[in-house]
């Protein structure tokens, strides 16, 4: 199982060794393996300086060899590989000023965040835990390495990471930990949004994200976010979500079902989200409006983008507490287009039934309606069908 798990690493690992250096498994590949969860990254920290590292792979990223961090490439997986090191300063509330190379697994333990963080594992998987993690892990603690108030002035980001491990890992702040949270709470002020959104909808997506939420409420954690920091509503039904969240757009498009006042674009903008999020939380938006009124039709699952039918499923779930029944891929293949181009007429045909008409907006609109006819069963797919469906309809006047 370790091997298995851990082989490519372990690889690494050998071939760091061989030259002579110390390198171990750490961090949240550690926790996860320790608390028997998915293994998604394998971090490697290293007596071996970025230029030796360099020295021993062929293929390495210096992604942040300033801070003694590079990525190798090995049997076609990366592996983040990161010099033991010691850190001082946090001017920014984030990069140290100071990054000191050392030589001691222990050292480097030393300035990590949370015990059950701050493990190691050799090649065999043997555990180097000089703060007790693996204990916390068993009583399903966050326990801050050393000072906590130390901890999160170096990075206040950690405040927020302690609650997006209560909702992923279902685990409780030990109270000290707690205690300098809420005295230090104010420090998330000096955080990027960007920073902030990433934790945010991490911690939206676990599973235990109430308890997380709860704690987000005692803290006053939501006064320093945007948007949220004025309109209670808008925490209210955060507090109200039934189920987790996966990804950011979910949760606008969420908050936009609930209140028709929340303004998407300002909550994109706020959060400094890409135009793509506020692209998807509309397309959610306009779908689940639809499906409110006529439920799950045909019409509705071919202009839906099938990247968003789990965000829909979600959403469904959420808002109007039912499920989506049936295999929507499933049922898109049996349409009876999928897209436009596959219209048995175009505009040209159109203009060919009817040359008396100027051409205008009005060969667009008629085609519109020839598609939506089509997708709902209501004509079938073939010229002869269609055309005499259109004389049927008579055409609006020119315009």
């Amino acid at each position: 199982m370790f091997e298995s798990t851990f082989y490519n690493a372990i690889k690494i690992i050998e071939e760091i060794e061989a030259k002579g250096h110390r390198a171990y498994i750490v961090g949240g590949a550690v926790r996860d393996f320790l608390n028997d969860r998915k293994i998604h990254d394998v971090d490697i920290a290293s007596s071996a300086t970025p230029t030796e590292i360099q020295e021993i792979f062929t293929k390495v990223i210096p992604v942040g060899i300033e801070h003694g961090t590079v990525i190798v490439r090995y049997n076609h997986q990366s592996f983040e590989v990161t010099t033991f090191r010691t850190e001082t300063g946090y001017t920014d509330y984030r990069h140290p000023d100071q990054v000191e190379f050392v030589r001691s697994i222990y050292d480097d333990l030393a300035r990590r965040d949370f015990t059950i963080n701050a493990i190691a594992m050799d090649k065999k998987g043997k555990i180097i835990d000089p703060y007790s993690g693996k204990l916390d892990i068993e009583r399903r603690l966050i326990r801050a390495v050393g000072n906590p108030e130390d901890r999160f002035t170096e990075d206040p980001l950690r405040m927020l990471r302690a609650l997006r491990f209560v909702s992923q890992l279902d685990l409780e702040v030990e109270p000290a930990t707690l205690t300098a949270i809420s005295k230090q709470i104010h420090l998330i002020k000096h955080l990027a949004i960007e920073r902030i959104s990433v934790e945010f909808e991490k911690m939206l997506a676990g599973a235990n994200f109430r308890t997380a939420l709860k704690l987000f409420k005692e803290l006053n954690v939501w006064t320093y976010f945007p948007v949220l920091h004025f309109d209670r509503s808008l925490i209210k039904c955060l507090y109200d979500l039934p189920i987790s969240l996966l990804k950011l757009y979910e949760c606008f498009a969420y908050l936009k079902m609930k209140d028709d006042q929340v303004d998407m674009k300002q909550l994109t903008k706020s959060f400094k989200q890409s135009k793509e999020t506020f692209r998807n939380a509309e397309q959610l938006v306009t779908s689940l409006v639809e499906y409110k009124v006529d439920g799950l039709s045909n019409w509705l699952i071919y202009k839906f983008p099938e990247s968003l039918y789990e965000s829909f499923f979600r959403l469904v779930k959420a808002l109007f507490h039912s499920f989506v029944v049936g295999d929507l891929k499933a049922r898109r293949k049996h349409l009876a287009i999928q897209s436009r181009k596959e219209l048995a007429v175009s505009g040209t045909d159109i203009i060919i039934w009817y040359p008396d008409r100027a051409k205008g907006q009005w060969i667009q609109t008629l085609l519109n309606r020839i598609e939506y006819a089509v997708v709902e069963n209501q004509i079938d797919n073939n010229i002869d069908a269609i055309k005499e469906w259109v004389n049927s309809c008579h055409p609006p006047e020119n315009n």
